[in-house]
């Protein structure tokens, strides 16, 4: 008998089946319980061939987290490239960030980490993925700051109050034991409460920032 040889893909291909294969099986079977080992023998490649793209099982996790976000701030950006202000964009960018955590994979991922009560590994996830987004808001910002629509004077520390405000409109949208809040006046005036507080911690006009509640995808 003669091994069954394994096929030789583009690195950026199997980087991606790593990834798409980790991400099913974390949705399915739980980050916890899935190993290296699954994900390597799902994918039809040795356990060296994982090691070559990551470095552990965590750091696939920041990786998949990392992809999506790129991808959304990507079709954001294609979406609104013309006759836009900045404060339409920030408007755009919010409202596609807030969805994506709340109904998009990466939100279904933080319900398995939750469930597993996975705390340091949540943050750790949730400081990247503010590493990720924080260089288009700072673009934004500083182009608001130059034409007036928004005053902030302290730049770093902004977005890091921004990434807290939005995690605590995330928390507070699933008070249930990992549902999401089901009375519809709550869910507004959470989110307009969300949204002053981002106006006056950007500077920005009273009503220019506003958060729509994110609906699912359809099947």
């Amino acid at each position: 008998m003669f091994p069954i040889p394994r096929v030789s893909k583009d690195p950026q291909v199997r980087q991606a089946e790593l990834m798409d294969t980790a991400l099913e099986l974390f949705l399915s079977a739980g980050y916890a319980k899935t190993t290296v080992q699954d994900i390597v023998k799902k994918v039809n490649v040795a356990q060296g061939t994982f090691y070559y793209y990551f470095p552990s099982k965590e750091a696939i996790l920041e990786a998949i987290f990392t992809r999506h976000v790129k991808n959304m701030i990507g079709k954001v950006q294609a979406a609104h490239q013309h006759n836009t202000t900045v404060l339409e964009k920030l408007q755009l960018l919010i409202n596609h960030f807030y969805r994506f955590c709340y109904y998009d994979e990466p939100g279904l991922i933080a319900k398995v980490l939750y469930k597993e009560k996975q705390g340091e590994l949540i943050n750790k996830v949730w400081r990247q993925m503010h590493l990720v987004t924080a260089p288009i808001f700072r673009r934004l910002l500083e182009q608001g700051n130059q034409e007036g629509s928004t005053k902030v004077a302290h730049m770093e520390e902004a977005l890091s109050f921004f990434a807290g405000i939005m995690a605590s409109l995330l928390e507070s949208s699933s008070p249930s034991e990992f549902g999401h809040e089901s009375n519809p006046e709550m869910v507004k005036n959470k989110l307009h409460i969300a949204g002053q507080l981002i106006e006056t911690l950007f500077g920005a006009p009273p009503g220019s920032i506003y958060l729509e509640e994110p609906q699912p995808k359809l099947a």
